[in-house]
């Protein structure tokens, strides 16, 4: 009796053990977030794209702890069309596992050059980007300075808020659905803060927006890891 009753329980430790389990890999494998460093040997292709901005990256992540980037970056802004070509760093700074939601506090360092007529202007780049998501809820915040070594009032700052929710909850195999909701702000921008829903698509390395925003213009933004 006593070693059936020691069986049962070592049972009962081992499903609670792989439920857990299962359970922590929804949360790292259905990840609603394209972040800037990711699994140890992969490649990033991550876009950003309407009227008024393009923004290309192309990441190779050495560890799960950072990741070399060479990013474009064209802007309409009240100055006019700006261009960038920015090599950068990124680093997880710091990453906090729970058995139903990650959170992560990254940094991205960079020095390149704005392209004025034929020649570069020296530019470089600083971001703080963190953010908390479980399976259901997300929420992200980021800024964004693009600092120029030829006059202070041609720097460019930029903050990001974002939030956003899962109507389902889909299996890893599954097509995972979200909404979000985005907050942005540019000191080179006429305009007040603009908001913008998105919808989000995320099927196993690939992931997609399309959002229209509070002033009518469309945007569509594009990830995938390999």
């Amino acid at each position: 009796m006593v070693l059936i009753e020691t069986s049962y329980q070592g049972v009962k430790v081992l499903i609670k053990f792989f439920g857990a389990s299962l359970l922590f890999l929804s949360v790292i494998l259905g990840r609603a977030e394209a972040h800037p460093v990711a699994f140890a040997g992969s490649y990033s292709i991550m876009t950003w794209n309407s009227k008024d901005m393009s923004d290309w990256m192309l990441t190779h992540s050495f560890t799960s702890k950072y990741s070399l980037a060479a990013r474009y970056l064209r802007l309409q802004t009240e100055d006019g069309e700006r261009t960038f070509y920015v090599p950068q760093v990124n680093v997880l700074l710091k990453r906090w596992n729970e058995l139903d939601s990650q959170a992560n506090v990254y940094l991205s360092l960079g020095h390149g050059g704005e392209k004025v007529k034929s020649s570069f202007k020296n530019t470089s780049s600083v971001a703080l980007e963190t953010d908390w998501e479980s399976r259901k809820y997300y929420v992200s915040a980021r800024g964004d300075a693009l600092l120029s070594h030829k006059s202070s009032d041609q720097s460019i700052y930029q903050t990001k808020l974002r939030a956003g929710f899962a109507p389902y909850l889909a299996e890893f195999d599954e097509m995972n659905a979200w909404f979000i909701l985005e907050a942005f702000k540019s000191n080179k921008d006429e305009k007040e803060f603009k908001l913008t829903p998105f919808i989000r698509l995320f099927y196993h390395n690939v992931l997609t927006e399309f959002g229209v925003s509070s002033r009518g213009d469309a945007q569509f933004n594009f990830m995938v890891h390999f």
